[in-house]
């Protein structure tokens, strides 16, 4: 990694950056004439709805809740949420109630900022300079930078000094801007909350108004998200319990911490119907939407999940192949929504236990739908 210190444009630092991180990868365009071509309307089948239940039933055989949702383009929509909202009380969880859907919240605020690049109220290349003079490289990170984690700041949930209680997204950002930069903006990948913090605010500065009232008149409201909701200090949201090894956690205000880097609460069918909006252009224009999905940066060595404008492309095999989605976590929640090329279908699942990856319960679902399409598609 290239160092710059933590001066606000050191001598090292290009403007015109050299990305020198992993190879990146672009989602195939074969994926784009099947991706949501087709609308989310009706019900599945009742044997496949039998079928995922069963499905479910697995599922939460490992964990207290889960929140699922399965879309087939065209064919129809399946979703439930089942199983314990607590361990502390026996509570059952309710039909539409909330998890917190961690990152996946980032996938939202990538879509209000393509959104107001169409509209020309801001551009990917525009300087966070104006809204964060304070902060190292000021003038050499972009938007794009943000969205895409190559800025070189340091995550504010990885600092020391953060801890247990709420802490508003500005001191959050400050703490990150305290701690340095860790390489030149452009030059590297690392998955960073502060980034998304600092997307958040700059949406704030330019609509004149908060995050969560941001999020429910653009995409909310017009996508008939009516389980949706972004946390904030001292509003209490019925959310289901989280939970680590089946042990309740106690966590209060401080999932409101975590802001436009993870601070959504939703069900499974509300975030696979904002998905299925965004690929199928409903809230960019399609070409922006491809255009999230170009020069993502590896999120690892393994080199099996990809990172571009606030959005993932995971390429496993043998298993579900390629997917474009975004996963998440949290402390007592993991979380995942992706349509899954092979077999043109979306999956939410949201899950209240942090030990577990939600992913492990889409390959559940995705099972269970490929043996009951006798193995096509996969």
């Amino acid at each position: 990694m290239t160092a710059c210190g933590n001066s606000h444009a050191p001598p090292e630092c290009a403007a015109a950056p050299v990305y020198a991180g992993g190879a990146a990868r672009s989602a195939p365009e074969s994926v784009w004439p099947h991706a949501a071509s087709l609308p989310v309307q009706g019900e599945l089948p009742p044997e496949l709805q039998a079928a995922l239940s069963l499905a479910l039933d697995e599922i939460l055989s490992h964990v207290p809740a889960a929140s699922v949702a399965v879309v087939i383009p065209g064919q129809g929509i399946w979703a439930d949420t089942r199983g314990i909202a607590s361990t502390a009380t026996g509570a059952a969880a309710e039909p539409k109630q909330m998890f917190q859907a961690a990152s996946i919240t980032k996938a939202f605020v990538a879509a209000l900022v393509l959104q107001l690049e169409v509209e020309g109220a801001l551009s990917l290349k525009d300087s966070v300079e104006q809204w964060f003079p304070s902060a190292p490289n000021a003038k050499l990170i972009t938007i794009e930078h943000l969205l895409r984690h190559r800025t070189g700041l340091a995550s504010f949930n990885a600092l020391e000094s953060l801890g247990p209680d709420y802490r508003s997204p500005q001191d959050s950002v400050g703490l990150a801007f305290e701690a340095g930069a860790q390489f030149c903006p452009g030059t590297q990948f690392a998955y960073s909350n502060t980034g998304y913090a600092m997307l958040g605010l700059i949406l704030e500065a330019v609509e004149q108004k908060p995050l969560d009232q941001i999020l429910a008149q653009r995409l909310f409201v017009p996508l008939g998200l009516k389980h949706t909701t972004l946390r904030r200090p001292g509003v209490p949201v019925p959310t289901v319990n989280g939970h680590d090894l089946q042990k309740a956690v106690v966590v209060q205000d401080d999932y409101a911490t975590a802001y436009a880097a993870g601070s959504i609460a939703s069900t499974a069918e509300d975030i696979v119907r904002f998905w299925h909006a965004l690929l199928a252009g409903e809230l960019v224009p399609k070409q922006r939407v491809h255009d999230m999905f170009v020069n993502m940066s590896p999120m690892s060595e393994a080199r099996t999940s990809f990172y571009g404008l606030g959005v993932q492309l995971y390429d496993v095999s043998p298993g579900p192949g390629l997917m474009l989605g975004h996963s998440g976590g949290m402390p007592g929640f993991t979380s995942v929504v992706a349509y899954v090329a092979a077999d043109d279908v979306f999956i939410a699942v949201l899950v209240n236990e942090k030990s577990v990856p939600a992913e492990a319960g889409l390959m559940t679902l995705l099972g269970a739908l490929r043996k009951h399409r006798g193995g096509r598609g996969g």
